[in-house]
């Protein structure tokens, strides 16, 4: 499109959510094109946009074509965030040593995207082919996702939450208490737009116990009451990742 506005290619029922709600904390013009689900799969449409058919994909008012949530959120904040209202601080040290810079941003984003996501896609895996398999032959799939989730899956998830609930046990930028946002800032960062997809996709599935992870529950319930999340909600007909 040639209307000098981003154009965000959203899938139902996907991460692209997260796109569009920071679309919305933006609080910019927009255009948007919905896709829905064939056989729960990405239909053709997205791949006439982009080669690997994944959702969420921007596609700038250049005519740049953006993939990856943690890309895009980078080059629609650098890009929109006159007020720099969702960037990095200027790094401080914390009580604990580290920094609120760069590094740590990368290092909380890989967290989501290289250690937690590969967990909770193996047991969305797990889940979907017991769900899938003929009654007769069920037991078995059952058997074995019971056991890799008991085993392995279950206590690595736990200890990545406990990791990022102590995140959120930092004093926050100002020292002055536990943390609403990663980073410490007082409105979410590229940080924060990255993790909740996590959170919630864990939440949606009921994988985690949230009760014992208090900061990070505040943090879900802190995400899911912005309004920016409910105009999205609205504007994406819904969200729901626990199909």
């Amino acid at each position: 499109m040639t209307d000098n506005k981003p154009t965000l290619h959203h899938l139902e029922n996907s991460q692209s959510h997260i796109t569009l709600w920071l679309l919305e904390e933006l609080g910019i013009e927009y255009n948007l094109v919905k896709h829905a689900r064939i056989k729960n799969r990405a239909p053709p449409a997205l791949f006439a946009v982009h080669p690997i058919g994944k959702s969420p994909t921007l596609v700038t008012p250049s005519g740049r074509v953006l993939t990856e949530r943690s890309a895009i959120a980078l080059w629609l904040i650098s890009t929109y965030d006159e007020g720099a209202k969702f960037r990095l601080p200027t790094p401080t040290p914390s009580k604990t040593g580290s920094e609120d810079d760069a590094v740590r941003e990368d290092q909380l984003i890989s967290i989501g995207g290289a250690t937690l996501c590969p967990m909770l896609t193996l047991k969305l895996v797990f889940a979907l082919t017991v769900k899938q398999t003929p009654f007769p032959l069920r037991p078995l799939p059952a058997l074995i996702a019971y056991f890799v989730n008991r085993v392995f899956l279950d206590a690595e998830l736990r200890k990545l939450f406990g990791y990022l609930d102590a995140q959120l046990a930092l004093p926050d930028g100002k020292g002055e208490g536990e943390r609403m946002w990663f980073l410490g800032t007082e409105e979410p960062t590229r940080t924060d737009f990255s993790l909740m997809w996590y959170v919630d996709w864990a939440v949606q599935w009921g994988w985690i116990d949230m009760e014992k992870y208090p900061r990070l529950k505040a943090f879900h319930e802190r995400c899911t009451a912005r309004p920016a999340w409910k105009r999205a909600l609205e504007k994406g007909n819904g969200y729901n990742v626990a199909f």
